[in-house]
């Protein structure tokens, strides 16, 4: 509500409140809260009015948030499927600070790039 009546959010590093309070961007925190948010967050983002936790994808990420984007986009990969994709994705992270789902897509094997609803009704 302050911020709304002052026109100015809170400093994105801001504890609790800020847009960078439940990020997660190292991957033993993302397999953390991908296992048990619990685990690396002391309180539900919801509590405080955020919708829920950000698993930032870059280059300190690892396979279980990639693999998790991966399935939010329709998009299963097997685990040597995954492996190789990993090797891709961080090669790319080291090149650019944001990588956007097109670029995860783009990584694929071009056999999984089609969402997993799309291939089943194909085959």
């Amino acid at each position: 509500m302050l911020a709304e009546l002052i026109g100015f959010e809170p400093q994105p590093n801001k504890a609790i409140v800020g847009r960078n309070a439940f990020a997660h961007e190292a991957g033993i925190h993302q397999h953390g809260v991908i296992s048990n948010p619990l685990c690396y967050e002391i309180m539900t983002p919801q509590s405080v009015g955020v919708p829920g936790n950000n698993l930032v994808l870059g280059k300190h990420s690892g396979r279980h948030a990639l693999g998790k984007r991966l399935a939010e986009l329709g998009h299963a990969v097997s685990r040597d499927d995954l492996d190789g994709v990993y090797k891709r994705f961080m090669k790319l992270a080291e090149m650019k600070k944001n990588i956007y789902d097109q670029d995860l897509i783009s990584l694929l094997p071009s056999a999984a790039r089609q969402p997993v609803a799309v291939q089943q009704a194909t085959n």
